[in-house]
């Protein structure tokens, strides 16, 4: 695959259902993984970046507490949305389009690095991690999040692989490896950089677990190309969809009318080594 048409796919990708509903969803863990590196570091006048930044959800909080932020993301429809945003709130939030595997700004050149759910799906994850300690100064932080392998959204990735293996082919990065410490540890072997993985949770709500899997089944790219690629292997996603229904109930906290499904999240941080 070349270049134009590695970038092409993935821009499809995103391009698909509904990212800006998506994002919304995940606002809050983005709200409160940047109240805390703000409570640690003191974000105000701090030069970080947003890398894979979706449709603005942690640049336009880590503005909010005074950060000076650049953002990229490789997808023009989701810049778009996120420069929108910025500017209906009067952020001055600098964005660029650009590649997680060629990050656009220069070396060293930012006191924090954070990518929430952008990293962890890059498509070579050593370039990837290579590029976010590039830019960061010596002595800065990095910090991505990673859906894990429990949780609301595993089960939309194994039941359909488990059963059409074809959906991943071998030589594509498993996402689960930014949740791992294990995994992470041996990504960054070779970086000057010391890692550090923790799980966390945050409650998804909805009315029931069908209502949820049918809202992402309608605004999530991801899983529309999922089921695209069911339908071409064998057309069984009712049957699918089925597994994926029972594993969520079985795990599905019913309270308030609702219920809650666990979105099991890593956290890696990656402190870069200070010039000796």
């Amino acid at each position: 695959m070349d270049v134009d048409e590695r970038i092409n796919t993935i821009r499809a990708v995103w391009r698909d259902g509904d990212y800006s509903k998506v994002g919304e969803l995940f606002a809050p863990v983005s709200d409160r993984l940047v109240a805390a590196l703000d409570d640690e570091l003191g974000l105000a006048g701090r030069e970080v970046l947003d890398a894979a930044t979706g449709t603005g959800n942690t640049a336009l909080a880590l503005a909010q507490a005074g950060a000076s932020v650049h953002a990229f993301d490789l997808t023009p429809e989701l810049l778009a949305v996120a420069e929108r945003r910025a500017a209906d709130a009067g952020l001055p939030i600098v964005f660029k389009e650009g590649d997680l595997l060629a990050i656009p700004f220069p070396d060293g050149v930012f006191d924090v690095v954070v990518s929430t759910f952008g990293a962890f799906i890059a498509d070579d994850h050593r370039a990837c991690v290579s590029e976010l300690v590039r830019v960061c100064r010596p002595g800065g932080l990095i910090v991505s999040t990673a859906w894990a392998p429990t949780g609301l959204f595993a089960a939309l990735r194994e039941v359909p692989i488990a059963h059409h293996p074809e959906l991943w082919p071998a030589d594509r990065p498993d996402p689960d490896d930014w949740a791992d410490p294990d995994r992470m540890a041996a990504m960054v072997t070779g970086l000057p950089v010391d890692v550090e993985v923790t799980t966390h949770v945050h409650p998804f709500w909805f009315s029931d677990v069908a209502t949820a899997l049918g809202f992402l089944e309608e605004v999530s790219g991801p899983v529309q190309r999922i089921r695209v690629g069911v339908a071409e292997l064998g057309g069984d996603w009712d049957a699918l969809r089925a597994e994926i229904l029972r594993r969520w109930a079985q795990r599905a906290v019913v309270a308030d009318g609702g219920v809650a499904l666990d979105g099991v999240y890593g956290i890696a941080r990656l402190q870069v080594h200070a010039d000796p």
